[in-house]
């Protein structure tokens, strides 16, 4: 798996089985006589929909699951290129990103997909991420510092300038923390918006290589993780920044915050890292299959996992130590 995983260009069929219907599969398009099996689709993130779980990845398939990760159901959209993000306001409305400039919204919690026509703002860029603001707000963003955000819950999107006309590095993630909008790029990029993303400042950073994630720790903490397994934390709002030993140089692709405070990144080759300090320290385990992980969500009871693998509940009992 390379180091930028939503940049991945994943070649046709690379992740995909096609055949009869089993446990964890659903139809594909209505054109086509194919079937999609969750753990054999290249998915790229993942998220909460109400009690509903949506991931998405390759060809522009989704996947839904309403009990908890045990069975999953493929949903076309009216796209075909590669989707990289995902993210849901509530129950039922959540917008979709990916390659080629595509991106689709839905208003029933991922059963249905509608495309949005953003060709005049993105072009054939590629999306890596989408974030909900609230309110009906959601930012998109991704390749050559793209930045488009919409206040009607995605059906209109107005592209931002980020930092400067000459910004041109791939955003990763943005993140609203502490009445702010926080943002991670490539080159060691991080900014800060005010206003809500009208307007974005450059921060001092610790790194000049790609970051691929920030996470809010408990405590208020911000953690920041890139590439060769680099993390820094700053305990003051982002004035300072400590590095965290990860102790591998193995990339950590996605993070999340679960309800008892642990810190999780998950990442290349079947890195599962945790944090009970609040980022202060990891514990580095992997997955024995060695398959990438891109983005995990929290469920009652468990974690379940989004990567080279499909998708499905993380097995913490098999997880081993090198």
């Amino acid at each position: 798996m390379k180091n930028w995983i939503r940049m991945a260009c994943l070649a046709v069929g690379a992740g995909m089985a096609f055949g009869s219907m089993a446990q964890g599969t659903g139809p594909a398009r209505a054109d086509t006589v194919v079937e999609v099996r969750s753990d054999r689709i290249y998915l790229l993130n993942i998220a909460r929909a109400g009690d509903r779980l949506v991931t998405v990845g390759e060809r522009g398939f989704t996947l839904v699951s309403d009990d908890g990760a045990k069975t999953w159901r493929a949903v076309a959209t009216p796209v075909t290129r590669t989707l990289t993000g995902v993210a849901f306001e509530g129950a039922k409305l959540g917008v979709a990103v990916g390659h080629g400039g595509s991106l689709v919204r839905t208003e029933d919690g991922g059963d249905t997909w509608t495309a949005i026509d953003v060709e005049n703002d993105a072009g054939s860029d590629s999306f890596l991420g989408v974030t909900s603001l609230g309110g009906g707000r959601f930012a998109a963003y991704g390749a050559f510092g793209m930045y488009l955000d919409s206040s009607d819950g995605g059906a209109t999107w107005q592209r931002r300038q980020v930092i400067s006309e000459e910004f041109e590095n791939h955003i990763s993630e943005v993140l609203p923390f502490n009445g702010a909008l926080w943002m991670v790029a490539e080159y060691g990029t991080l900014a800060r918006s005010d206003d809500g993303g009208a307007t974005w400042i450059e921060l001092e950073s610790p790194y000049e290589g790609s970051f691929f994630g920030m996470i809010a720790a408990a405590d208020g903490a911000l953690v920041i993780h890139g590439m060769r397994g680099t993390v820094f934390r700053s305990a003051d709002g982002g004035a300072s920044w400590q590095e965290v030993e990860l102790g591998t140089t193995t990339t950590p692709n996605g993070s999340a915050l679960l309800s008892d405070g642990r810190i999780v990144l998950v990442g290349n080759s079947g890195l599962v890292a945790t944090s009970t300090d609040n980022g202060q320290s990891f514990d580095i385990k992997w997955s024995p299959a060695g398959r990438g992980f891109s983005a995990l969500v929290e469920v009652p009871g468990g974690i379940v996992i989004a990567g080279e693998g499909g998708v499905g509940l993380l097995d913490a009992a098999t997880l081993v130590t090198h």
